[in-house]
């Protein structure tokens, strides 16, 4: 599991953070996608299990993971297993931080 993730703010001033890396944090976010997508509790959780697993696989044992690099695994799974809750991702990536995919 990573121990560390860059966070770039900015990538055109190279503007970054580095935070330790919490696996309950993406956790959350997923979860918070799927019951905004409309999905139950007992879905959830299983769903969560699931994204969260194959995000970890990916990610390995490397030192140091850019946080970019973890979204875009998450919308990757997320888009072609749960279009609903991908769909969810986006929109609020949309309105609340103000990204494009």
């Amino acid at each position: 599991m990573p121990k560390l993730v860059v966070k770039r703010y900015n990538p055109q001033k190279r503007e970054e953070l580095t935070e330790e890396f919490k696996e309950e944090k993406l956790r959350n976010s997923i979860k918070m996608a799927a019951l905004q997508a409309g999905r139950d509790e007992e879905s959830v959780f299983s769903i969560v299990e699931e994204v969260a697993e194959y995000v970890m696989e990916h990610l390995g044992e490397r030192e140091e993971v850019d946080s970019q690099e973890i979204r875009e695994l998450v919308l990757e799974y997320l888009k072609e297993n749960y279009p609903d809750i991908y769909q969810s991702w986006v929109e609020y990536d949309r309105t609340v931080k103000g990204r494009e995919e």
